[in-house]
């Protein structure tokens, strides 16, 4: 009998570019088992995954907690297949009865190293969001794995970047205080608009270093709400951009990164925008006031 092997290529549900929150559906879940599950994964437990899908038709899962969906560099599933599992057995109809949509919320984890099933299966190993130790640290670590990767200097792209250690994060993040200064805002604007929140807490970061900082806290709430906000406002571009969902295909994470470089540096210098977009040919824009090229002043 030939053997059955598994590619993620034949998911009609593709992964985020970055971490960001996704609405799940069983159908979802029932592709990503299917064509995501690593053959080297634990053997699933129908005690397990049975418990999880009685909460979740009872209403009783919490959405998008910080536990999310892991996805290894190739799109495989690291840490997720029970709760997959529970959710592929769901009943639309209870789920919508139960939470309104006839789906549930998780954070998506993806292009993470594969190196990383011992600690999220058996627990041998430390991640970086262990060792940080702050709220949010799976998302202050993804930040720092930005900013990190840009420090290399390719303004054409970011190519080291699943490349990046764990010491390595711990590093960046240390040298940045200013990852931590923002995260609860930028993690709740993710909530509303799906911006991916590593990209923009590297952002805001480099921002903070600049004239800019005192800014930040508005340019979140026109992010977060987009109220009363003129067709050119640059908030307003951002959040279109992500409406339906993050980026795909090559060059998918610089170019989430680069439109919110974009869209930050046209709202500080007060320009309205008529399109938003990044094209392959364009080097990474720089936040506007802060070069890599230069030594980092601390922060005040």
């Amino acid at each position: 009998m030939e053997k059955n092997e598994l590619t993620p290529a034949g998911s009609r549900f593709p992964l985020p570019s970055e971490p960001a929150i996704l609405a799940v559906t069983p159908e979802m879940a029932s592709d990503w088992l299917s064509y995501r599950n690593h053959p080297k994964n634990r053997p699933l437990s129908k005690a397990v995954s049975g418990r999880y899908q009685a909460d979740m038709e009872a209403g009783r899962w919490t959405e998008a907690t910080p536990e999310g969906l892991i996805f290894d560099t190739d799109g495989y599933g690291v840490s997720f297949q029970h709760r997959m599992k529970a959710l592929a057995n769901c009943s639309p109809e209870a789920l919508a009865e139960a939470y309104g949509n006839p789906f549930l919320r998780f954070w998506i984890f993806p292009n993470e190293p594969r190196e990383i099933f011992d600690v999220v299966d058996q627990g041998f190993k430390r991640t970086a969001a262990h060792v940080l130790g702050v709220k949010y640290a799976g998302h202050v670590g993804a930040a720092a794995r930005h900013l990190a990767a840009l420090a290399d200097g390719d303004r054409w792209g970011m190519p080291r970047f699943p490349k990046i250690t764990t010491p390595e994060i711990v590093r960046t993040f240390e040298a940045w205080p200013e990852l931590t200064w923002y995260i609860k805002d930028i993690h709740a604007t993710a909530l509303d608009t799906g911006i991916p929140i590593g990209p923009h807490a590297a952002v805001l970061a480099q921002a903070a270093r600049t004239a800019h900082r005192d800014r930040i806290p508005e340019w979140l709430k026109q992010v977060k709400t987009g109220a009363n906000l003129g067709a050119g406002a640059p908030a307003l571009h951002l959040r279109k951009k992500f409406h339906s969902g993050l980026p795909t295909g090559k060059g998918k994470r610089d170019l989430a990164y680069a439109v919110i470089v974009k869209a930050w540096n046209a709202y500080v210098r007060g320009t309205d925008m008529t399109v938003l977009r990044h094209m392959t040919t364009e080097e990474l824009p720089k936040v506007v006031g802060f070069d890599f090229s230069q030594k980092a002043e601390e922060a005040a």
